[in-house]
Formats: C-alpha cells, sequence, structure tokens
C-alpha cells in the first residue's frame, strides 16, 4: 500500500470514528430528554411547548456560525470528567427520588459536560449563551416557581381590571378574583404570565444573541420580555372579562380561549420587534435592522471541530468518559423506574372526625376552579364551632405524589391572590399528644377591615415543616429512603370578631391545631 492509499484510509477511519460517535452523542442525548420527560414536555406541555422550537432555532443558528465553534486547542477538558459525573449523580438521584425536575437538569449538565470534553473552556464561552437559553425551557423547580410569578399574577391582574374599566365595565378586585356581580373570574396561573413569559424570554434571549450589538443593549432586548408580558397579560385579562360580562363564560375555556391567546403572543411578538426596532435606531452609525439581526450565510467548506494542535475530540478520554457516564445513566434510570413503590396504609381524609375536643365540625367543598388550581388528591374542608359559637376553619390537602410538581400551594401565595394582605408571619409551637411539638406558621392578614389568624404546616412523613423550599429539598431524602413522595398541608383559619383580642383567637387556633396534630398521622401516614 504506498502513501496515497495509507493517507485516504486514515482520513476514511477519522471520519468513520468521527460519524459513529457523532450519532452515539446525538442519540444518547435524544434519549436522555425522552427518559428524563423533557421531550414529552416540550411536546405536551402548554407553557414549555416552544422548548423544541427554540431548540431547532438554536441548532439552525450555530449550523450557520459553525466556521466560529472551530477549537484548536483543548484546555480545561478535564472539567467533562467531572461534569459527567456531577450529572450522573444528579440523574440518580432525579430517578431514585422520582422528581422529574432533577433528571431534566441532569440531561442539562450532561451538555455542558459535552461541550467541556469537546473543546474545553473555549468552546464552553461560545456555547454559553445558547447553553443558557436551553436552561429556560426547563422548569423551575416547586415551589420556587410559584413564589417567583406570585406578585406577576397579581400586577397582571391589577392591569386587567384597569382594562376592563377603561370600557366601562363595573368591577371589584381581589387578589386575582375579579367580581363582576354575576360573574367571578379566577386569574389561574397559565393565564398570569407563565404561559407567555417562557416563550417570550426564550425568543428574545435568541435575538439578543444574535444582535450585533453593545451588550446592554441585548440585555435591554432580553429584559424587555417580562413587561411586554405583563402588559399584554394584563391586556388579554380585561378583554376576557369585558366579553364575559357582555356574552358569558363561553370565552373563558375552549377553542375561543386558546384562540385569544395565540393572538396575545402574537401581538406580544410584535411588541418585541417594536422594542427592538427602537434599539437600533440608537445604534452608533445607524445600522438599519437587517443588518443588526442578520444570520451570516454558512461558508461553503465544512467546518470540522478538530483541534489540529490538541487532537480530535471524538478520541478524548473526557468525551468517552461522558458517553459511559450516559450509558450508566440510561440503565439506572430503567431500574429505578420500575422498582415498586412503598404501599402507604392510612385512612382517606373523607374519614377525618368531625369532633375535636369541645369542637364540632361541618365537612364542606371547594368551588371547582379552586379544587382544579389546588391539584390535591383528596382534601378536607370543615368549620368547626365552638360551645361559644366561635369558628376555625380546618384545611387539610394531601397529595399523592409529588413526584411531577403537584405540591400543596403555599397560604403566603394563595391568600394574597385572594386579595388578602400579610401583616406578620411568625413560628408558633404545635404540641403532640406524646408531649412533643414542632414549628408552624402563624399568618396575621387583613382584607376590607377584616383580620384573619392562620396557622400552617407542611407533612412529610414523620416531618413536619414551615418553609416550603426545605420540605421540597427533604423530599428528595424523604423519596430515598422510604420509596414515597406523598405529602400534606394542613391550613387553620379564624377570623377576629369586631373588638375581639388577638390572643383569643390564638387560644383557640392551638387547641384546633394540637387536636389535628395528634389525629393526622392516621390520615397522613408517618
Amino acid at each position: 500500500m504506498n502513501i496515497k492509499q495509507l493517507i485516504t484510509q486514515h482520513w476514511a477511519d477519522t471520519n468513520r470514528n468521527l460519524l459513529v460517535t457523532s450519532i452515539l452523542l446525538i442519540t444518547s442525548f435524544i434519549w436522555l430528554m425522552y427518559q428524563s420527560g423533557l421531550l414529552l414536555l416540550w411536546i405536551d406541555d402548554e407553557q414549555y411547548g416552544h422548548g423544541l422550537m427554540v431548540l431547532g432555532l438554536l441548532i439552525y443558528l450555530l449550523y450557520h456560525r459553525r466556521q466560529d465553534l472551530v477549537v484548536h486547542e483543548t484546555d480545561y477538558a478535564w472539567l467533562g470528567i467531572v461534569l459527567s459525573a456531577l450529572a450522573l449523580v444528579i440523574s440518580i438521584i432525579g430517578d431514585a427520588s422520582g422528581i422529574s425536575v432533577i433528571r431534566m437538569y441532569s440531561v442539562w449538565t450532561f451538555a455542558v459536560a459535552a461541550v467541556f470534553a469537546i473543546g474545553g473552556r473555549v468552546l464552553f464561552k461560545k456555547l454559553l449563551v445558547p447553553l443558557l437559553i436551553i436552561f429556560l425551557l426547563i422548569p423551575l423547580p416547586a415551589p420556587l416557581g410559584p413564589n417567583l410569578t406570585a406578585q406577576l399574577q397579581l400586577i397582571s391582574s391589577k392591569l386587567g381590571v384597569l382594562v376592563i374599566r377603561l370600557f366601562g365595565g363595573v368591577v371589584y378586585l381581589e387578589g386575582n378574583v375579579i367580581d363582576m356581580g354575576e360573574v367571578k373570574l379566577l386569574v389561574a396561573e397559565a393565564c398570569a404570565g407563565l404561559r407567555y413569559l417562557f416563550p417570550l424570554m426564550s425568543l428574545g434571549a435568541i435575538a439578543g444573541y444574535i444582535m450585533q450589538a453593545p451588550l446592554w443593549m441585548r440585555w435591554t432586548l432580553f429584559l424587555s420580555t417580562i413587561p411586554i408580558t405583563i402588559f399584554m397579560n394584563s391586556f388579554r385579562i380585561g378583554v376576557t372579562g369585558i366579553l364575559v360580562e357582555n356574552w358569558g363564560n363561553s370565552h373563558t375555556e375552549g377553542f375561543l380561549h386558546f384562540f385569544e391567546g395565540w393572538i396575545v403572543f402574537i401581538i406580544a411578538l410584535f411588541l418585541l420587534v417594536i422594542c427592538a426596532l427602537i434599539l437600533t435606531k440608537i445604534l452608533p452609525g445607524r445600522r438599519g435592522f437587517w443588518d443588526v439581526f442578520i444570520v451570516e450565510q454558512p461558508l461553503r467548506e465544512t467546518a470540522n471541530l478538530h483541534q489540529p494542535e490538541g487532537g480530535q475530540w471524538w478520541k478524548n478520554k473526557p468525551v468517552k468518559f461522558m458517553i459511559f457516564c450516559i450509558l450508566v445513566s440510561s440503565v439506572v434510570s430503567s431500574i429505578l423506574s420500575n422498582r415498586p413503590e412503598t404501599n402507604i396504609q392510612r385512612l382517606p381524609l373523607s374519614k377525618f372526625p368531625l369532633e375535636i375536643a369541645s369542637w364540632i365540625g361541618h365537612e364542606s367543598r371547594l368551588p371547582a376552579t379552586t379544587e382544579e388550581v389546588a391539584g390535591a388528591s383528596e382534601y378536607y374542608l370543615g368549620d368547626f364551632v365552638s360551645d361559644d359559637n366561635k369558628a376555625v376553619n380546618v384545611y387539610i390537602s394531601y397529595y399523592a405524589d409529588q413526584k411531577h410538581g403537584q405540591i400543596p400551594h403555599s397560604p403566603k401565595v394563595c391568600m394574597p391572590g385572594d386579595g388578602w394582605i400579610i401583616i406578620s408571619n411568625d413560628p408558633v409551637e404545635i404540641n403532640n399528644e406524646d408531649g412533643s411539638g414542632f414549628n408552624a406558621n402563624r399568618l396575621v392578614i387583613e382584607k376590607a377591615g377584616k383580620t384573619i389568624v392562620a396557622y400552617y404546616w407542611l407533612k412529610q412523613g414523620q416531618n413536619t415543616y414551615r418553609n416550603e423550599m426545605l420540605a421540597r429539598l427533604d423530599l428528595i431524602r424523604f423519596s430515598l429512603k422510604s420509596n414515597r413522595t406523598d405529602g400534606a398541608l394542613i391550613r387553620l383559619v379564624t377570623e377576629l370578631q369586631d373588638g375581639e383580642d388577638i390572643h383569643r383567637a390564638d387560644q383557640r387556633l392551638k387547641v384546633l391545631a394540637d387536636g389535628v396534630s395528634e389525629r393526622l398521622p392516621e390520615y397522613v401516614s408517618d
């Protein structure tokens, strides 16, 4: 075999190895996205249905910029090994705990590991913005998401009421409840900003990424998606209220609701383009809009992501180790996802006692819309009345499975959504029959001249929590140890009578809270 044939054979082997490794990597990541539920989330979920579109846009942009991705030397490639190991640990924790969002974050960590393994720090710098945009396509872990968007919901509701009044509507707002007399609208979470915020932020981030302008202008374009979202959702809420007032509830559901949502999103995109036009007008040199946002055409020659001085990336040990970690992650995920769940012995909340101490309870039900938003597996709602005609409302919501974000809704978020203002939040000790105790939240809340005192806490197994985030984090330990993800929210509320001392309200809440806590393990198992 002559030298020419040797060279030809060498290039054939090189290209074959490159092709095999590339196909293996792409297939592995597609499988990871499917196994973690991320792919199905991007297909089925309304809030994250833009995921595949954004991912496709990024791939298209990177293809056009592939010449810029050529890396001649690889440094810090060893971080690919560290991050691959970290991603493997995260994926195992996600599978063992059953919390899908943790598994989704492991996929993103594997992607960062792949960047370091292939091109080191240089390639990571070039792909940092696309990686951050992809990070936006993963749901925020609960309860962080609802807590961060609670104020956004309230702002949207207030501005929506202004729109209704602008067109002559008579409306009264209590938090996120819009009262128009015969009709009441509950501004649901999906209509309060999330449905548009994440898609618009993702598109704004892509626009900022390709924008040829100073960094502050790119950030301005990206951050402008937040006020645009608030404004357009407020407009949608207002229009929905006007339609309901004149033509009934059919405009709040079904195809019309879906169609109105798309119209609003298209207008939001138009406003984002207007913002981009304004920014281009103040650019030095007065460059045209298309010149600022032009995507360079690819050169004819294909860019190879190999390093002439640093070796060929598909032969790197970090790349091989990352592929090994992905294979291990897939196998472990299949094993853990098929393990049997712990059989929990408990009584249904429908059998919760209607007599605690000298208090007599009368069970009731939540409105259908509130039930849907709460998303509990089952719940108990009852008004307990004492001999002297004092009342305490007891609410227990039980979640049999908290794996996929179905968690108790914090009163600190829900009550302001109903128009209440939180005056104070302090700890209060609840006692059990065996003499042990724990701290619960004590809220003092006001609305329209009324004052209520509320106690609430969370229960997962034997543990109780004041802080929702701590409860969510400990759910990982609870699931790993017990193979359970069930939990409950317990809330007791009493209203102060005219001239009544707040300590009297605390006394009756304390009696009921102690009694509920003693009986709770039968219905929310330790």
